[in-house]
């Protein structure tokens, strides 16, 4: 399996490339006002509004520090799995700002030595631990990551008139 490899502080992580549509550059998104925490804000993506989670924030509480590294993968949710209902196909794309994203590596989720993952309390989205590279890379599943609230709030339906 091929993964996008980032950092979210010091720790790596990978998304299926499957999943990634596209990789921007870490752009500075439009702030959403009231939006959770982890909601960095949104972007227009080849005219769609895209809503951008902050990994970094999402993972350990912090704000991804800016660098030219960083990048926003543009991932489709529905090609990692889930299942988009009618009237959430506003929430089909979601954009991950990551850090140090610079490489995409052959991954063996069935490897020897590789870990299924802690649950964790709060933090959904996290899948398999993999040994790559002397390090440990932990799977990131994109159609688990996004908040059930926030799906709820990008599927609003338009207001008429």
């Amino acid at each position: 399996m091929r993964a996008v490899v980032f950092r979210a502080g010091d720790e790596r992580y990978g998304v299926r490339t499957a999943a990634v549509v596209e990789v921007v550059p870490g752009i500075r998104p439009r702030p959403v006002p009231g939006a959770p925490p982890a909601l960095t804000g949104v972007i227009d993506y080849r005219g769609r509004v895209v809503p951008v989670l902050d990994l970094c924030r999402l993972f350990l509480g912090t704000p991804c520090p800016e660098r030219l590294a960083n990048r926003i993968l543009v991932c489709d949710r529905a090609a990692d799995g889930a299942g988009i209902a009618p009237g959430q196909e506003a929430a089909r794309f979601v954009g991950l700002l990551a850090q140090d994203v610079t490489r995409v590596a052959e991954l063996d989720p069935r490897a020897a030595g590789s870990h299924p993952g802690p649950r964790t309390e709060g933090v959904v989205g996290l899948g398999r631990i993999l040994r790559h590279d002397g390090g440990l890379v932990q799977l990131v599943r994109v159609d688990e990551l996004v908040p059930a609230a926030l799906l709820e709030a990008l599927a609003q339906p338009e207001e008429g008139g």
